[in-house]
Parts: structure tokens; C-alpha cells; sequence
């Protein structure tokens, strides 16, 4: 007999069997999915590819344009190598771009990482340039470019865009200043078809200012920009033609006879091909440019001769100002007692008619070389001065050693005029002081009481000498000169000399350092050497290296401020410190020959001048100071 179930088939149960079993596989479905994109990710990003892109197939000659490298999806890369092209100069820019974009279609996310070389190229001919292959290695690949092609034509400058520099004065002397003015002539442009002339702003505004070289000229340039300014133009009829004329000037100081080397002045203008009228919403007239082509000029300068100043008639005070100058002299206060001291300020004005000299390099005079202030104390580092528009104002302190003196004499101040070619000197007017004795004190007074009836200390006080040396209060006794045994083991000697040890030796580190804290000028004289032979060494001239090398060690050895010695106090303090005679020759001989070398650089040998400077080392290095090199007399 068949038995029939009691319950019948339920459509829920058959559902939840359904689920169940989807629910079994469901684990390693996920797991699966992952992997695919973990593996497709990974295929991703270890197949890297690069895309090479092309600006254009027609480019001017002179005119950069470049070539971009996109490195996708890449673990390991090198730069692009660019072959040697004829008629074609190459550059790989040092930094490449980067970037990421992550995109997610249909629940699949796809990241793609690009970096970018730039590669700049210019096109030093005219006609067809072919560009061989270019290859970069990408994930151990070596992928390469096609070939490609471009048309490189030449922009006919013309009469378009002129460039000039011109230099006042065309002859200079070294430490003249001399004016450069950049001279920029772009024709005006001009549309008769359509009735349209650029203005002057217009015109300045097509000047690729990023894409020209300014040489000398970018700092100037540089500040008009930082005030929002930019040099004005004017209109100028040359010739038939009509020009914008804009003018940049810079003032340059040279310090070495020769030429003057501006630098680099290369302008890019983007002349118009053509112009568009259109109107806008409110049906105004706008004009548009439609096109450009490069039009790029490098500058002229004019010669301008720089000459090294004379050595005949040059006085000893001359501290290397050129040009024209008047000075004036004050003093406060004007009654002193001596040694009391002086304020005396002293400016020196430069012709406000000329040129703007280096007014923040200029020297004051030697006022301790000066017979005229012998008889005065003066210190031994001048002062820097302080710059005030078109003159320089000096101060220093003057400390009269006599009381007939009357007067503070007029001070000279030698200055090379460029214009006649010969030593000035302009002095100050002589001013006006009264000199008192110093009062002394009454050694007497010191010891005496306040009345005037009482009987000075030093009459009603007694003394009595002994002769024997001290004497005992107590009788010297045999307990007092008995020797005692200190008990103990090795331990406890180490214990009982281990602290005073400990102590002695960080007292003396203490001691050390605020030695070296109190003394910076120890630490300077100990490295002096060192430091002039590095100086030696560095850049510039060999005469400026030699002349600060040996005062500069001088200074440190002798413990004077740093800077600030001319060849006739070096020989000066050199003599206090007690520098052997013939010494002191030979280090005046290098001195004046490195102060000639200054200013007439083919004057010195440099080698020569060099090697008997670093004979001088080792006796300068054993230099010590003392009371009149340190501090004059006190």
C-alpha cells in the first residue's frame, strides 16, 4: 500500500531551499570577484604604455614648441632620450607633471596614472625638419615614437620690432656709474581694412615678456611689476614709420676696467596676422586677434669702455669714490673738557645733477690717517654710515687729548672726478671748540673729615711695622705638627678623590666656556689662519681676496673689529705688535700692490701676488695683541 505524504508541496519551502543554496555559493562568488579585479588591477598597473603628443606641424623659426610624453600606468620609468637632430636644439624640462583619474563603470573601477615629460624644442632653420624617433623605457620596455614632420618657417622681422641698449657715458672710469637704458621700438600696427590702430598699451601687451631674456633689465622690470606699473611708451615717427618707443633703464656700477656685459637681452613680440570685428550682446564693436607669428630680436649695445683709474696723482686718503661731491661737518657739544668725548657727524653729498652712485659702499675718510687730527683720539673702526637719498651721513666720536685746542680742523674727503680725470678733495669748514683742563682729584681730601676744625685721619693714626714676618697668637705646639694616617682601602681613596676630580674638572669646563663667552675674540684670532686661506680661495678678483685675507687676519690676531683695516692702519698696527721691520716692508709692498690690483687689474701678477700673500701667513698668524693695538692709547 502506496502512503501519500500528509503535506503538500509548499511554494515557501521551495524558495527558502533556493536561497539556501544560493547562499552556499555566495562566499566564494565574492571571492571570486575580487580576484578578477585585484588580477585586472594589476595587469593595469604593470602594463604601462606611453602616448607621445605633437603641438603642431608648423612652427617658426627661433620660436620654442614642444613635445609632451605621457607615461601611463607605469611602475618603473626612465626619461624620455631625444636623438640629435640637425637644425634643432632639444631640451627634456627637469620636472614632469603628474596626475591620476579613477573612473567606475558598472561597479568596475579603472585608475589611470600619467606622467608627463615636456620635451622644448627650437628650430634654428627654415623648411622641413624631420623629428627621428623618440624612445622611453617604461616597465623594462623600450617604446618608441614615429617619425614626424614639420614645417619650420622663417618670421621676417623687418623694420617690426627694433632693440637697443645705449650706455651714459659711452667712456666710463671703474666705480663710475653708468646709465643703461633699454630702447624697445615696436611699429604700430594697423588695419586700414577695417580701420583699426593698436594704441600704446595694446602694443606693450603683445611683448611675451616670459618668453624673452632681459639681461640686466629684469629687476627693474621686476619692480614696475611689483607696483603694478610697466614702462610707459611714447609715440615716435621714424623714417615713413610710426613706432611705440619704451624705454627701461638700469644703473650699473662696474668694478673692473673693460667692457660692460648686460647680460642676455632677447625680446619675443606676438606680432597680429589679422584682426576680427565682432560685437557683443549689447552690439558694441570688439576687436579680436585672429592670429600671431613670433617676432624676436636680440639686443644691440653700443661699446661702452670701462678704464681703471690712474695711479699717478692718487693720494694716500683716497678711499675709491668717483664723482663729484661737497661735504659738511657738525659737531655736539663744543665745550669739552679733555678727553671728553665728541659727536662729529659727517656727510658727504653727491651732485644731484649726476648719475646715482653707490652711495651704500661709499667709504668715509680715513680720519686716523689724518694729520689734521692728531690731536684728537680717534677709535679704530670707522663707522658704516647711514644713506639718505643723495647723500651719506658719517658719525663718529672725537676726544680731544689737549686744552689749546680751538677748533676741529676741516677734514678732507679725496673723491677721482670722472669728467676732468683727476683727484679731488673737498673739506669740510673747520668748527669751532672749547677745550677745558680736566679737573684732578684731591688725594688729600680723601682721607680728611668733613669738618674743617678736625685734625686729618692721616695725622692722629699710628702705624707701627714688625719686622720677623706674622707672628703666632698661640704657642706652636707638638699636636699641632703631628702626623696623622688616614685608614682606609682603595674604595674609599677613590670615593674621597673622585669628587673634588668630578668638580675640578667641570669647573674647569665652566671656566672654559665663559672664557670663550667673555673672549669671542680668542676663538677669532685661533681660526684667523684658516679663514684667510679660504678667502684665498674663493671667487672674485685676487687682489680684493688678498687684501681681505691678510687685514681680515691682521684684524682677527690683533683683536680689532673685522672689515674695516686700509693698508695704512694694518702697517700701523702691525708695527705695535712688533712685526719685524723688513716684515713690514714686504707686507706694504703686497699691500699696495693688491690696492693698485683693485683698480687697475692688469697691473698685479696674480700668481705672483698670491704667493708672496700666503709667505706672510704663518709670520702674521704669531701676531698678539696689546694696548695700542687694541685700543689705541688710553
Amino acid at each position: 500500500m502506496k502512503m501519500r505524504s500528509e503535506h503538500p508541496l509548499n511554494p515557501n519551502t521551495d524558495i527558502s531551499r533556493r536561497m539556501t543554496a544560493w547562499l552556499q555559493w555566495l562566499p566564494a562568488l565574492i571571492v571570486g570577484v575580487l580576484l578578477a579585479l585585484t588580477s585586472s588591477t594589476s595587469a593595469a598597473v604593470a602594463d604601462g604604455d606611453a602616448e607621445f603628443r605633437f603641438s603642431s606641424r608648423e612652427v617658426w623659426v627661433g620660436q620654442p614648441f614642444l613635445i609632451e610624453v605621457d607615461v601611463v600606468n607605469a611602475a618603473t620609468w626612465e626619461d624620455p632620450v631625444v636623438p640629435k637632430i640637425d637644425g634643432v636644439t632639444s631640451e627634456v624640462m627637469p620636472s614632469a607633471r603628474e596626475s591620476t583619474f579613477t573612473q567606475i563603470i558598472n561597479g568596475v573601477a579603472t585608475t589611470r596614472s600619467t606622467r608627463t615629460f615636456v620635451i622644448r624644442m627650437i628650430a634654428n632653420k627654415s623648411g622641413i625638419i624631420e623629428i627621428p624617433s623618440i624612445s622611453v623605457i617604461v616597465d623594462g620596455r623600450r617604446i618608441e615614437s614615429r617619425t614626424w614632420r614639420v614645417i619650420a618657417s622663417k618670421s621676417e622681422v623687418g623694420d617690426l620690432l627694433i632693440v637697443e641698449i645705449i650706455g651714459t657715458p659711452a667712456k666710463a672710469w671703474v666705480g663710475q656709474p653708468v646709465q643703461l637704458t633699454l630702447q624697445i621700438w615696436i611699429e604700430q600696427f594697423v588695419d586700414r581694412e577695417r580701420n583699426v590702430r593698436l594704441d600704446e598699451a595694446d602694443m606693450w601687451g603683445l611683448l611675451s615678456a616670459a618668453d624673452s631674456s632681459w639681461g640686466v633689465f629684469k629687476e627693474p622690470l621686476e619692480e614696475l611689476s611689483r607696483n603694478r606699473r610697466r614702462p610707459s611708451g611714447r609715440r615716435v615717427e621714424r623714417g615713413d614709420r610710426t613706432y611705440f618707443l619704451y624705454e627701461i633703464k638700469y644703473v650699473d656700477h662696474p668694478v673692473r676696467a673693460g667692457a660692460i656685459d648686460p647680460g642676455e637681452v632677447r625680446i619675443l613680440l606676438r606680432q597680429p596676422t589679422g584682426l576680427v570685428v565682432q560685437r557683443d550682446i549689447f552690439n558694441r564693436r570688439q576687436v579680436a586677434v585672429e592670429g600671431f607669428r613670433p617676432v624676436i630680436q636680440t639686443a644691440e649695445i653700443r661699446p661702452i669702455e670701462v678704464r681703471p683709474l690712474p695711479e699717478e696723482g692718487r693720494p694716500a686718503t683716497f678711499t675709491g669714490a668717483v664723482g663729484r661731491f661737497t661735504v659738511r661737518a657738525s659737531a655736539e657739544p663744543r665745550e669739552v673738557s679733555v678727553g671728553d668725548p665728541i659727536t662729529l657727524r659727517y656727510e658727504v653729498i653727491e651732485d644731484p645733477d649726476a648719475i646715482p652712485g653707490d652711495l651704500a659702499n661709499l667709504r668715509p675718510p680715513p680720519l686716523r690717517d689724518l694729520e689734521a687730527l692728531a690731536d684728537f683720539r680717534v677709535p679704530d673702526d670707522p663707522t658704516t654710515g647711514v644713506v639718505d637719498g643723495r647723500a651719506k651721513t658719517f658719525t663718529e666720536t672725537l676726544r680731544p687729548e689737549r686744552d689749546d685746542i680751538t677748533a676741529i680742523p676741516a677734514i678732507p674727503f679725496v673723491s677721482f672726478d670722472p669728467e676732468t680725470g683727476r683727484y679731488v678733495t673737498a673739506s669740510s669748514e673747520p668748527i669751532r671748540i672749547t677745550v677745558k683742563a680736566s679737573e684732578r682729584l684731591d688725594l688729600g681730601a680723601v682721607v680728611r673729615n668733613e669738618g674743617e676744625n678736625e685734625t686729618p685721619l692721616r695725622r692722629t693714626t699710628s702705624l707701627t711695622a714688625t719686622t720677623g714676618g706674622l707672628r703666632a697668637n698661640l704657642p706652636v705646639t707638638d699636636a699641632v705638627m703631628a702626623h696623622h694616617r688616614i685608614d682606609g682601602d682603595w674604595t674609599t681613596i677613590v670615593a674621597l678623590l673622585g669628587g673634588p676630580t668630578v668638580f675640578l674638572v667641570g669647573l674647569v669646563a665652566i671656566r672654559r666656556r665663559e672664557f670663550r663667552a667673555a673672549n669671542p675674540e680668542h676663538g677669532r684670532a685661533t681660526g684667523a689662519r684658516r679663514r684667510a686661506i679660504r678667502t684665498l680661495d674663493e671667487e672674485g678678483t685676487m687682489a680684493d681676496r688678498v687684501h681681505d685675507a691678510i687685514c681680515g687676519l691682521i684684524a682677527a690676531r690683533l683683536h680689532l673689529p673685522d672689515g674695516t683695516l686700509t693698508a695704512q692702519e694694518a702697517d700701523r698696527a702691525v708695527a705695535a705688535a712688533g712685526l719685524a721691520e723688513d716684515r713690514r716692508e714686504e707686507l706694504r709692498t703686497v699691500l699696495r700692490a693688491a690696492e693698485a690690483g683693485r683698480y687697475a687689474p692688469a697691473s698685479a701678477d696674480q700668481d705672483e701676488l698670491r704667493s708672496r700673500a700666503e709667505a706672510l701667513l704663518p709670520e702674521l698668524d704669531r701676531l698678539r695683541p696689546n694696548s695700542k693695538t687694541k685700543g689705541g692709547e688710553a
